[in-house]
């Protein structure tokens, strides 16, 4: 409701964290949540950047990761790949892979979250979250072609992959 004395927007469902009457049903997540959001997000990411990707660097003797670079060619991922061996590969494809698209996800849902609380908060209009699609389906696009050339790596590992020279156009955009 609009306080016409005072000129500044209140509001009755502040600080609500449950559907109540005088809220018309809608419902206002506590800071709790968001915080809970927050962290849960920052520890997948944290697992990414102190546990997975390491171990993949030591497996790839020193190499880096396709997801820690931001250019590479189909030359650099077949080296990576048969620097991995089966047991890095097997490690990329069940340990960093999952991870990796997990991550995105929870990126999305946990700042949505944070935006909408503040949209709120602030009373700005609604945003249109179908801008930030196209970013996503990149990174997922991404991550299915690596998964798909470590998972396929002995089955064409003699042939030129005309995939993965698309691959850096994904990873950068």
């Amino acid at each position: 409701m609009i306080n016409k004395d005072k000129k500044y927007f209140t509001s009755q469902c502040k600080g609500k964290t449950f559907f109540t009457p005088q809220c018309k049903g809608k419902k206002y997540f506590a800071p709790t949540k968001l915080w809970l959001y927050f962290i849960i997000t920052m520890s997948v990411y944290l697992l990414m950047v102190f546990i997975t990707i390491p171990t993949l660097n030591r497996l790839a003797n020193g190499l880096d990761i396709i997801d820690v670079l931001p250019f590479y060619d189909g030359e650099y991922v077949v080296r990576l790949l048969e620097y991995l061996e089966s047991e890095g590969r097997h490690y990329y494809l069940y340990k960093q892979l999952p991870v990796d698209m997990l991550y995105p996800l929870l990126y999305a849902f946990t700042y949505r979250k944070i935006l909408k609380h503040f949209i709120d908060k602030l009373n700005f209009k609604r945003v249109r979250w179908v801008v930030f699609l196209p970013h996503f389906w990149r990174q997922c696009l991404t991550t299915w072609k690596i998964s798909a050339s470590a998972y396929r790596f002995t089955a064409f590992r003699h042939f030129r992959i005309p995939v993965l020279s698309v691959l850096p156009f994904f990873s950068v955009c």
